[in-house]
């Protein structure tokens, strides 16, 4: 029997379609400051395996866009059945976005540029030949002048990254960028690649953020058990927002923000926290429940500084008192509209919850093990907390029958 008989009788056909169902999905994006834009094009070299592609149109973001294949652009939306064999599609966006009056939460100017892909690359509705998977990248071209490109995704080379998300058949470059002029510092913590990066002549705090990740980096490995491949921490003065926000594998911290606040908290573990477990609430008619994913995000925030060692008992414990003292004229967690009060209020109660397992489980469990299980299903309600806690203590939480929950 020769090797070549042996080979096609024994393996699995699928191995060899695997191949003829994978396609290059190449992303393009090149700065326009002139007109405060980018130029974006996606290319797939096998458009056969690809029936169609909608992505909703945002006429005061999106223009001049083009396609091989067939192309139908409405108001709503645009719709491309992308060619045989080779097929690309092009567009212009606006970059810039106005979170509040004055603040922005992405921007561009003749020197620099940070924004969120999700902003830039649309989110699309794909429908493919059934198994049929995409081989990402991101080329970017730069400006002249400009020294450089950073994202969450791990460089190939030069200014390409490698898009990759098993959530995803047709990936997608979300999470924050930051292009231009920079200044970024650089570290490996453990098995994650760490960059801090903003705009050269910002009043970024970078060597104090990679310090402060050295520091806390074992507890939130400890406690979650996931950390990404890469991080990237974006940061700038005013214009941008006055806050944080976190994205896939990046987070933007504005640099006005301690890392530490005066009250305990720590608003890059926050944001980090956000983007770890990539937690969040739904929303029904029973309730809002986005207070589980804010309220952990809260507590972990200084929850992780105390177990590393950098506050003691008591200071923890004045962190909780403060936090209660904000949110004791909160009556009901599950509201519409969360405000920090509410999330003091979340935080005291998941305090106590983490208490509640421990004592129960006599110290076999904790408030982590709750965590990465909500982790697995990310999109959470106060039945999923309850079912996870339940499942640790054997028996129903008594935290858990809270009147703020009702």
């Amino acid at each position: 029997m020769s090797a070549l008989y042996f080979l096609l009788l024994f393996c699995p056909p699928k191995i060899y379609a695997d191949d003829d169902l994978a396609y290059q999905l190449d992303y393009n994006l090149e700065f326009l400051p002139a007109s405060g834009q980018a130029a974006v094009t996606i290319t797939i070299d096998k458009g056969q395996l690809i029936h169609n592609v909608r992505f909703k149109n945002l006429p005061d973001r999106y223009s001049d866009i083009e396609a091989d294949g067939k192309l139908s652009v409405s108001k709503s939306e645009v719709r491309w059945q992308p060619a045989d064999s080779k097929s690309r599609l092009s567009l212009k966006v606006k970059i810039a976005h106005e979170r509040d009056p004055g603040e922005f939460d992405a921007m561009i100017t003749k020197n620099w540029a940070i924004f969120r892909g999700d902003d830039i690359f649309p989110a699309a509705k794909t429908e493919f030949v059934n198994g049929a998977y995409s081989l990402a990248t991101l080329n970017v071209t730069l400006p002249s002048g400009w020294t450089s490109i950073e994202t969450g995704w791990p460089r190939k080379k030069g200014n390409t990254f490698r898009i990759h998300n098993p959530d995803r058949k047709f990936d997608r470059p979300t999470g924050w960028m930051i292009a231009g002029a920079l200044g970024t510092r650089r570290a490996k913590v453990r098995k994650t690649s760490i960059a801090i990066s903003a705009p050269r002549g910002s009043d970024m705090r970078r060597m104090d953020a990679l310090t402060f990740f050295n520091f806390v980096w074992p507890e939130l490995k400890n406690a979650f058990k996931e950390t990404p491949e890469k991080l990237l921490v974006v940061g700038m003065d005013d214009p941008m927002w006055r806050g944080g926000l976190s994205g896939s594998n990046s987070l933007f911290l504005h640099s006005d923000r301690p890392i530490v606040s005066e009250n305990g908290t720590s608003p890059l573990l926050h944001e980090l926290t956000h983007m770890v477990t990539r937690i969040s609430g739904t929303k029904t008619d029973a309730g809002n429940d986005d207070w589980i994913a804010e309220g952990l995000a809260e507590f972990y925030s200084f929850e992780l500084i105390y177990r590393a060692g950098g506050m003691t008992d008591k200071r923890r414990q004045t962190i909780i008192s403060k936090l209660d003292k904000w949110g004791e004229n909160i009556k009901c967690l599950r509201q519409k509209n969360a405000s920090g009060a509410t999330t003091a209020r979340a935080v005291v109660l998941l305090d106590e919850l983490d208490k509640e397992i421990r004592r129960r489980s006599k110290d076999k469990y904790s408030i982590d093990h709750v965590t990465r299980e909500l982790m697995t299903k990310r999109k959470v309600s106060l039945g999923d907390l309850e079912e996870s806690v339940e499942g640790l203590i054997g028996s129903k939480s008594k935290t858990l029958r809270s009147s703020l929950l009702q």
